[in-house]
């Protein structure tokens, strides 16, 4: 195989432009004969999701600059803090602007029809009043969302990309304590013998990942690489990990960042 090392520019551009060629068929090959409704579908990544990643218009407008000599490079990456400085000064100047829409809205305004009715989710004719009626609450509801989430990045250790043990009780495995019941619901991914997924079942709001005995080193290693891209995953086992199930503890000692065990009563 030819490195890129072996190329001349001019080749290693037409190289590019070939795989540009490639992937473009090969996703429009991939959206034949999908239906409308299926690509608003997915619990992760819908296809419309997919599709949003992939407009790149802005990294495109910027190559454009550059090549026409009008801009010399990328702007610098911003570091995480300034970033999340930027996203909520932006928030709070838009949140600005919306108030401040509402509180000029006129009575002949507010009664103004602007959106039909949606029959593919139920959704009717709005007044602007009704509009922003329901919008009006749109940041409370994520400002839940995100007390949630930040009291969940520190229960699994999300920082240190750690892996959670919970260890059920070898007499009573569904006897489960809140703090594990909570690590189960939001956890992405449950992993665990058959009868250790039979006892967390109803609590489990992930994916199941059932270990058999040949598959330990498989699995576990791809929690590791899941949790370090910030993937929440729990490992369920009846009775200690450290005392009845050493070789699944080593495997996730050595595939995983960090490793917490937790008593399935708490």
């Amino acid at each position: 195989m030819t490195t890129n090392e072996n190329l001349t520019p001019i080749q290693r551009r037409d190289q590019v432009l070939e795989r540009l060629d490639q992937g473009h068929k090969t996703l429009h090959e991939s959206l034949e004969g999908i239906d409308a409704e299926d690509a608003f579908l997915g619990s992760r990544w819908s296809v419309w999701d997919v599709l949003n990643h992939l407009d790149t218009e802005n990294y495109v407008d910027a190559l454009e600059k550059i090549a026409a000599g009008e801009m010399d490079m990328l702007p610098p990456f911003n570091s995480r803090e300034e970033k999340l400085k930027e996203d909520i000064a932006h928030l709070d100047e838009n949140f600005q602007r919306f108030r401040a829409l509402v509180a000029g809205l006129t009575e002949e305004r507010m009664s103004q029809p602007v959106t039909p009715p949606n029959p593919h989710n139920s959704f009717p004719g709005l007044t602007l009043l009704e509009l922003v009626e329901r919008s009006s609450g749109h940041e409370a509801t994520h400002a839940r969302q995100i007390v949630e989430t930040r009291k969940y990045v520190e229960a699994f250790s999300a920082r240190e990309r750690a892996v959670t043990f919970i260890a059920l009780d070898s007499e009573r495995p569904s006897n489960l304590g809140a703090s594990a019941i909570g690590l189960l619901k939001h956890a992405d991914y449950v992993a665990g013998t058959p009868e250790a997924l039979d006892a967390v079942r109803n609590f489990a709001g992930g994916a199941s990942m059932a270990l058999n005995g040949q598959n330990t080193e498989e699995i576990v290693s791809r929690l590791g690489r899941e949790t370090r891209a910030g993937i929440w995953s729990v490992i369920c086992t009846i009775g200690s990990p450290s005392e009845l199930h050493l070789e699944l503890l080593q495997a996730a000692e050595k595939h995983c960042d960090k490793v917490v065990i937790q008593q399935a009563s708490k």
